[in-house]
């Protein structure tokens, strides 16, 4: 039997335990305030910010400091609900969009006969087996996410500030979040409920790398939609 799986597994442990514990320090010495998981941000003027899907103040902050584009194949529209909609008041609704000229795009998958063949090599199933240990082994070292996390992991990809306004109110409720859907809990659905006057949500959006904008990637603003809650 071979030896080569044992001491990958007994050089590798140690050395990406050693990795990961390095950047956690980085990490955690990088930032002087916490994310709270109420999405308490280091700007107040976000304090009333609803954070959804792993969305973070940083990445908030770096699209508000940019003025949005109108980019028509590049901002949101909305699914539902429909402009002009007359939302009955007894349940919240889930409110859902999409980037109008997003195309639908799937990982190709390997080919049967190729996954066979992986599985069917000298030592696949050794060195699967050792990788799973490693993985295993490093989740029980880390344990639960630490402190210096706090503030959130990194955006990469979409992430979508939705911002509800009246005629009275510019900022009756916003929400960051990474998902192409919202629904009020109970406080911002009474929020939204008690408005008494049609509501208008407008969706800026940015692509991120690590939080910053990527290059290119906006951010985009949306197109609106107005509704009114019933009592």
């Amino acid at each position: 039997m071979s030896r080569r799986p044992f001491l990958s597994r007994a050089l590798l442990v140690p050395a990406l335990a050693a990795l990961v514990s390095a950047a956690m320090y980085t990490g955690a010495c990088g930032h002087s305030h916490d994310h709270t998981s109420s999405g308490t941000s280091s700007d107040s003027s976000l304090d009333d910010v609803i954070f959804e899907g792993g969305a973070t103040d940083e990445a908030l902050e770096e699209l508000l400091a940019v003025d949005p584009k109108d980019e028509p194949s590049q901002g949101t529209v909305f699914d539902a609900p429909e402009d002009g909609a007359m939302l009955p008041g007894d349940a919240a609704p889930e409110l859902t969009f999409h980037v109008a000229g997003a195309a639908q795009r799937t990982t190709p998958r390997a080919a049967p006969d190729l996954q066979l063949a992986a599985a069917a090599a000298p030592g696949a199933r050794e060195l699967a087996a050792t990788r799973a240990s490693i993985a295993a082994e490093l989740g029980a070292l880390l344990g639960p996410a630490r402190a210096a996390w706090a503030h959130g992991t990194p955006i990469n990809g979409r992430a979508y500030f939705l911002v509800f306004t009246t005629a009275e109110r510019e900022l009756l409720l916003r929400v960051f979040t990474t998902k192409l859907s919202y629904t009020p809990d109970a406080a911002a659905w009474d929020k939204l409920r008690a408005a008494g006057v049609p509501i208008t949500v407008s969706v800026i959006s940015a692509l991120f790398e690590n939080n910053r904008i990527a290059q290119g990637g906006g951010p985009f603003m949306g197109e609106p939609v107005t509704f009114t809650v019933l009592p």
